[in-house]
């Protein structure tokens, strides 16, 4: 009976070789691998056809589905080659770590012995081989190991090597790590029970750090005091597609690589010494619009073995083609090297589950969805444009908003340019973290539909405040969920009644109002939205005149701002009574002495623009807030208020034109210093064309003629300029 200790680094290409190697030499009859317990009724679909990594176990607790850990496999992964290898020869295959019942449920904590690690320790703790690297003399521990062990062929005894060096590094480490000590400990029983069972060759697949520890077997009563009355919960498992861009994730075994296309690379092409990886570099280049010639491939092949030879390496590793690609094909400007490194360093591999895996019902349902729509659930940016005039879009469109409601992020609406409001587009990209969302939501319902109507009204019954519940019916009307959305308006309805922050009450009146204007495009019942939109506006208009008083400058501008957006929402509703209760409110602002300046400078704007105050009017109300008997600043606030973004006033209109300046000539130097700056602020909101404008204006005399400006003019030098003017007007 012989049990074979192969340690490995997850996810190396060159640990996978040496494994098939030594599993092909030692004809195991049963195969044990690092990883959890639960999820061995899911190796079976490995073999399947439609198996495509890179995938990942992904096990969770289901009440808890926050609690989650994920397992990534490449085709290079020495864990997976160890499973194919095991269920291709009809040999038993089992995980052997900790099972995540007891991980999920155990709350590890820092110990005294803990804090007192040293440095050293937890340099090793962290990365082992970085320990060895340095002594080699290697300042990246993967390079060290890459040269060591990936890239390069070794016979079976690499692997005592490998022992040999991690009980080196182990033996001056004191045991203070108490989670490491269980996980070795239940990889122990698995092997006594593997040997109380009559397998002959055991082959135990782990990582290189553990290996020391499993190859002299304590009592086992030391180990079973270990794993006595250790807290339990539930765990499942299942299979998810996984991406190369996230191989660098610590998850499941803290397992994680910084170039697994690189190495994926050299699993395909194990003997390449450059060449090809570097041709790969140059078609990247040349995708990119970067111009590579066949010379620059071959100088590059031959710094990369110049390098090599240098070092005393067997041949160029990632850190040589790099830095000849840098010389050669980037003329020594590494920036380009960032698209190399996206490309093809790390890769744009991303995997695919069979049809039929176990799966929640929402995850089936999202699934069916997105086949019956012809969505593709993939890791890579896409851009997806609606018309919601089509039946079939604007399934899609409730589709991705039914999943922002359960925030499944999938989609992320884009603002999209020119006129009406049947038209979406959305940037979509699947992340393997969504998964887990999904998997939280799943207890709300079996589809995405029941399951986002139960959390909608969930939340919505949780909401205290009237601004927590507006966003709400925003996100609702357009996921076409009509028994939810009827409750969040009922609970709406309840929070409006009993608020009076007449600021809160304004935050809601300008997306419902938006809502209760282009809801018909979702053929969405209006009413009880329009209800409540006329419910709360004439809480606003009760309220607002009280709410300009008494408030400094701070909060006047804030204010403004909001009446500004229910100003623009009254506009958009044309509604006449509305409009009238609103016309009125703003008068009485206006008219009010009590009002705070830049309110009711807004507010003269307002009522000048929608020809609710004659010129004559406009002209005393000018007068009266730039009289030299008033406050320098609180004229400037007035001002602000009614300029603020509305240059063409200044620019077109002569009679506001001429109060204006009239009333900067009246200032001495003193109040001219004084209301500078917040002229300043006023002006630096127009644009750069309307500022040069105004400064054009500001040119001209009361007459309007331009003051003349006296130029110099080299009449000889000018009548060289003629003749060219001549021909190109034609003249001759």
């Amino acid at each position: 009976m012989s049990v074979h200790l192969l340690g490995v680094r997850h996810h190396g290409p060159g640990s996978s070789r040496h494994v098939l190697n030594a599993l092909a030499e030692i004809q195991p009859d049963i195969v044990l691998i690092e990883g959890p317990p639960e999820g061995e009724a899911m190796l079976s679909w490995a073999t399947h056809a439609d198996m495509q990594p890179p995938v990942a176990l992904l096990a969770y607790v289901p009440d808890n589905p926050q609690q989650a850990v994920f397992y990534p496999f490449t085709v290079h992964s020495p864990e997976w080659n160890s499973i194919l290898y095991a269920l291709r020869n009809q040999i038993p295959v089992r995980f052997i770590d900790m099972p995540l019942a007891h991980g999920f449920a155990m709350e590890w904590q820092e110990t005294s012995l803990n804090s007192k690690k040293s440095e050293l320790t937890e340099h090793v703790r962290k990365n082992p081989i970085s320990y060895l690297a340095e002594i080699a003399g290697f300042d990246d521990p993967e390079e060290w190991w890459e040269h060591r062990f990936e890239i390069v062929q070794q016979p079976y005894e690499v692997f005592e090597a490998i022992a040999e060096s991690m009980t080196a590094l182990r033996q001056t480490l004191p045991a203070d790590d108490r989670r490491e000590e269980i996980r070795e400990a239940f990889m122990r029983k698995s092997i006594r029970i593997a040997q109380k069972e009559g397998f002959e060759r055991i082959a135990v697949i782990c990582g290189a750090w553990h290996v020391p520890a499993l190859a002299h077997l304590p009592k086992q009563r030391e180990d079973d005091a270990l794993l006595k009355n250790l807290p339990k919960t539930k765990v499942e498992s299942t299979w998810i597609p996984w991406t190369n861009d996230r191989m660098a994730f610590e998850s499941g075994y803290g397992a994680g690589v910084e170039s697994p296309g690189w190495y994926m690379h050299h699993w395909k092409h194990p003997d390449d010494h450059g060449t090809l990886w570097l041709s790969h570099t140059a078609h990247v280049f040349r995708e990119n619009h970067v111009d590579i010639s066949s010379a620059h491939i071959i100088e590059a092949v031959r710094l990369a073995g110049a390098l090599a030879g240098l070092r005393n390496l067997s041949r160029p590793g990632l850190k040589e083609l790099n830095e000849a690609t840098v010389a050669v094909m980037c003329m020594g400007e590494p920036v380009l090297m960032k698209v190399i490194y996206r490309e093809l360093i790390v890769g744009k591999a991303f995997g695919q589950i069979p049809e039929g895996t176990p799966q929640v019902p929402l995850q089936r349902d999202l699934e069916m969805l997105a086949k019956r729509f012809r969505i593709k659930v993939v890791p890579e940016q896409k851009t997806l444009k609606l018309d919601l005039r089509e039946e079939n879009d604007l399934q899609k469109s409730i589709l991705l908003h039914r999943l922002q409601l359960l925030d499944i992020n999938w989609g992320t609406m884009e603002t999209v340019s020119g006129k009406g409001t049947f038209k979406e587009e959305w940037t979509l990209r699947w992340y393997p973290e969504l998964t887990i969302k999904l998997l939280e939501k799943a207890p709300w319902g079996n589809t995405i539909e029941e399951a986002a109507t139960k959390y909608l009204k969930s939340t919505a019954g949780k909401c205290a405040r009237l601004d927590e519940i507006t966003p709400l019916v925003q996100n609702a009307i357009p996921a076409d969920l009509p028994v939810a959305l009827g409750a969040v308006m009922q609970k709406m309805d309840e929070l409006a009644a009993t608020t009076s922050d007449i600021s809160m009450l304004m935050d809601a009146f300008a997306p419902l109002a938006q809502v209760s204007r282009y809801g018909n495009v979702r053929k969405t019942d209006r009413e009880s939205i329009d209800l409540i939109v006329t419910t709360i506006f004439y809480r606003i208009i009760a309220g607002l005149p009280a709410g300009c008083t008494g408030i400094d400058d701070e909060q006047a501008a804030v204010m403004t701002d909001k009446i500004k957006d229910v100003n623009q929402a009254i506009l958009m509703l044309e509604k006449q009574d509305l409009t009238e209760g609103w016309t009125t409110t703003l008068e009485t602002i206006f008219h009010s002495d009590r009002s705070a300046p830049f309110i009711q400078g807004y507010c003269c704007k307002a009522l000048y623009d929608n020809r609710l105050l004659d010129m004559d009017s406009t002209f005393n109300a000018f007068s009266k807030a730039l009289s030299l008997n008033n406050e320098p600043s609180a004229s400037a606030n007035w001002l602000e208020g009614f300029l603020n973004d509305a240059a063409t006033v200044l620019i077109l209109d002569d009679v506001i034109w001429g109060v204006v300046n009239d009333w900067l000539l009246s200032l001495n130097d003193e109040t001219f210093l004084q209301v500078v700056p917040l002229l300043r602020r006023t002006f630096a909101n127009f644009s750069n064309v309307e500022k040069r404008k105004i400064a054009g204006r500001a040119k001209q005399g009361q007459s309007g003629k331009l003051i003349p400006q006296i130029i110099d003019i080299d009449p000889q030098r000018a009548a060289q300029v003629f003749p060219i003017l001549e021909l190109l007007m034609a003249i001759k």
